[in-house]
């Protein structure tokens, strides 16, 4: 039988047993790491300098020599120069445009990396996959688009994020929308993610948005709203507005911040009806996104109206929009004349929010009626904390 202390002396054998393997696995991977490092260093001196020449000539007009390319391919037949070959192509590709993108990307199907990563597309580790659709993404390839189609369906997120993400780099219309016609509200994307990748989105944006923005998917509609309005042309204005009038509360709230974005006056008139709508969140949100017109009078006596909103967000964003406005003081001094405390409490604290301190500014300010103003206003301050 086993005394303890012998118990004790051959557990104190086995930890140190244990903690010397490990230090040796650490040395050992320590030697590996130094010894790979340099070796993808000497590799990248010869082959950036290479891969420069080559493209710099592309950009000067040259042709690809067939040897050229197939001494390429003969490079990237080993793993570390794979990589470093490609990492040279997405610099150019995403830092240079020009009628010579084709022929790098032309480089990139010829040596054989992107068919590489498209059979690493079909891994069934979904890190491999999600990293295989992002460098064919990056690559640009057309050939890749049936790969990337049929992994569409993954219920991974990352790996859907990256294909979808690559289609958009891509740029090829059809491929993209089908992509997004496969997406349904349930989508385990966010909203925000499907925008990012709209706004991404490399080829002919306004023929995606015209077809994309009359999807019947309410879902995808709204995405695509919201990212024409980050595209600000106003050429897509007439389809954005006819969304005022829809059914779906997330579709008027779509239309309105894009709208508001895009800064399209044909249909203020159109926008300002929303800041009476039934749901708040529209009121809401129209009274943010009319700051935009803030040259317009006529967005005024809506806003001002709008002060007095059973929703303090609806009253907030009035203030602050008629804080922004040129002509907006006007209807603060008669405010701070009256006796309506909800809208002299909503304008206290839009200014206290305010990222210039405007009170500040009004009382520093060369214009006597915004010196008077600040006044008022500083006068209205005392009077409350007195009272509470």
């Amino acid at each position: 039988m086993i005394s303890i202390e012998e118990y004790v002396y051959f557990s104190i054998i086995f930890f140190y047993s244990i903690i010397f393997l490990l230090y040796i696995y650490i040395g050992y991977e320590k030697i590996i790491n130094s010894y790979k490092s340099k070796r993808l260093k000497r590799y990248s001196r010869r082959i950036i300098p290479y891969i420069d020449v080559i493209i710099n000539r592309i950009m000067n007009g040259e042709g690809i020599r067939e040897y050229v390319l197939d001494n390429i391919k003969h490079l990237a037949e080993n793993k570390d120069k794979r990589q470093i070959i490609a990492v040279r192509l997405v610099y150019y590709l995403e830092n240079f445009k020009g009628d010579f993108i084709p022929k790098i990307v032309r480089i990139g199907e010829y040596s054989g990396i992107v068919k590489y990563e498209i059979k690493v597309l079909e891994d069934n580790n979904n890190f491999k996959k999600a990293l295989a659709a992002k460098w064919l993404g990056e690559l640009r390839s057309r050939k890749a688009i049936p790969a990337l189609l049929k992994q569409i369906e993954t219920p991974s997120s990352d790996v859907k994020y990256n294909i979808l993400l690559a289609l958009a780099k891509i740029g090829e219309e059809s491929s993209f929308i089908k992509a997004f016609e496969a997406i349904n509200s349930a989508v385990i994307l966010s909203e925000r993610s499907l925008i990012e990748i709209v706004d991404s989105f490399q080829g002919d944006k306004i023929s995606i948005y015209r077809q994309m923005l009359n999807s019947s998917n309410a879902f995808i509609a709204s995405v695509f709203i919201r990212s024409a309005g980050n595209y600000k042309n106003m050429c897509l204005s007439h389809e954005i507005s006819k969304y005022f009038v829809s059914e779906e509360k997330e579709l008027r709230i779509a239309a309105v911040k894009a709208m508001g974005s895009i800064g399209d006056r044909r249909y203020l008139d159109d926008m300002i009806k929303l800041i009476e709508d039934d749901e708040w969140e529209v009121r809401a949100v129209t009274a943010k996104a009319l700051s935009n017109f803030s040259r317009d009078e006529k967005i005024l006596l809506p806003l001002a109206k709008a002060l007095s909103d059973t929703q303090w967000y609806v009253r907030y964003n009035a203030a602050a929009s008629i804080l922004n406005h040129d002509e907006g003081m006007s209807v603060i001094s008669y405010v701070f004349k009256g006796e309506d405390k909800f809208a002299k409490d909503i304008f206290i604290s839009a200014l206290e929010n305010s990222p210039n301190n405007q009170l500040y500014l009004y009382e520093n300010s060369g214009n006597a009626r915004k010196v008077e103003l600040a006044f008022q206003i500083r006068k209205y301050i005392e009077m409350r904390r007195q009272a509470a």
